[in-house]
């Protein structure tokens, strides 16, 4: 990630990944103010993806600043995934893929067996049993 505007005590980086992502962006506001001194401000923004950062340059400098804060989006990367994989894992279902999937096959099979008015019924019946 590099910066895309600097200025005087003031850079400003954009990612990708913190794009629709408010738990990110509070990790990285949290995670970067705890971590380094001689930070004013610290706005991050998950509909742009843009990281605001004011800072005193005498107490940091612009390298280190963005060394510190690439790391920190990797671990809140790095952490979202393994919480997703945890959850997953702990009520043992199944990634959203795979349940797509399921209930297009369902879908078919249900076209291809059941007469006229039940291969419609019958599906819409699994999906409303199965709350979705």
């Amino acid at each position: 990630m590099a910066p895309l505007s600097i200025l005087p005590g003031r850079i400003r980086f954009e990612s990708q990944y913190l794009i629709g992502k408010p738990h990110i962006c509070r990790y990285l506001k949290e995670s970067i103010v705890n971590y380094l001194g001689g930070l004013k401000e610290v706005t991050a923004n998950h509909k742009t993806g843009r990281i605001l950062v004011r800072f005193d340059e005498r107490q940091i400098d612009r390298q280190t600043l963005t060394q510190h804060i690439n790391q920190i989006v990797k671990e809140g990367m790095e952490k979202a995934a393994n919480s997703w994989r945890f959850s997953a894992e702990e009520k043992n279902s199944k990634p959203p893929v795979s349940r797509h999937a399921l209930h297009a096959l369902t879908d078919v099979v249900a076209h291809a067996i059941l007469p006229m008015p039940l291969n419609a019924l019958i599906p819409m019946a699994i999906k409303a049993a199965m709350g979705r």
